[in-house]
């Protein structure tokens, strides 16, 4: 079948399984992974809640919780209550997070330069913007 969404899905599975081979060998899943590169990515520039990683990887509340509280229970994680809103708790990298850091980064960093090398890095840069933009005009409906 050469249908669009049957067509991102096996992309996407792919390249779920290659990260979550990657991460098996730090310990760690694909998304737990993602969170570190993303909270690492952001560490000293503002604080960031859970509700921030829900909309970053697009995941229910209840997903985000349950991905975050293993991630505490590993020591990759620490959530803080918010000193200006103690509503809300701030989700910060442990220090053993950070050690890896670097790996996780390297691996997406090579990951992203390995799909530029298969579409050229024009036509790579087009189909983000295009999927961004399906993306978008998809989760107004």
């Amino acid at each position: 079948m050469n249908r669009l969404g049957l067509i991102l899905q096996r992309v996407q599975n792919t390249f779920n399984r290659n990260v979550d081979q990657y991460a098996r060998g730090l310990g760690l899943t694909g998304m737990q992974m993602l969170i570190i590169e993303y909270l690492a990515s952001l560490t000293g520039q503002r604080t960031i809640y859970q509700k921030d990683i829900e909309h970053e990887f697009n995941i229910r509340k209840s997903t985000a919780t349950n991905i975050l509280h293993l991630m505490e229970q590993r020591d990759l994680i620490i959530r803080e209550v918010d000193q200006q809103d103690t509503r809300f708790k701030a989700v910060r990298l442990t220090a053993k997070a950070v050690k890896l850091k670097e790996q996780i980064t390297t691996y997406f960093i090579n990951s992203e330069e390995e799909t530029a090398r298969i579409l050229g890095d024009q036509t790579k840069l087009e189909l983000m913007e295009n999927l961004q933009k399906l993306d978008q005009t998809l989760a107004e409906k």
